[in-house]
């Protein structure tokens, strides 16, 4: 039954219906299998997607291409300036409300 290689552990199962085998299998994905006798058997699998999905066409451009960010520099940085001036905004609503009591 058992190889010369492969060793046994012997695992008690939680009040949560839990095993751990330890942080070595972390992260893997095993199929469960249960015979008829109860026996359960886990094997490791590693899951291929039927099809690789291309990436979208305005995600390969955008690499390429400048972004929205470096076409508005200007515009960016005046709106920037602008509202250094100023006070917040939640300032601003809490200056009105005070001055309408």
């Amino acid at each position: 039954m058992n190889h010369p290689r492969e060793r046994t552990m012997l695992k008690e199962v939680g009040a949560s219906g839990q095993i751990s085998l330890g942080k070595k299998y972390a992260g893997q994905l095993f199929d469960v299998q249960t015979a008829a006798n109860g026996t359960i058997t886990l094997l490791p699998v590693k899951v291929v997607p039927l099809a690789q999905e291309e990436a979208p066409a305005y995600l390969a451009a955008s690499s390429t291409s400048p972004t929205w960010s470096d076409d508005n520099a200007s515009r960016i940085a005046q709106y920037n300036a602008w509202a250094a001036e100023r006070q917040p905004y939640s300032q601003r609503v809490r200056q009105w409300r005070a001055a309408k009591k």
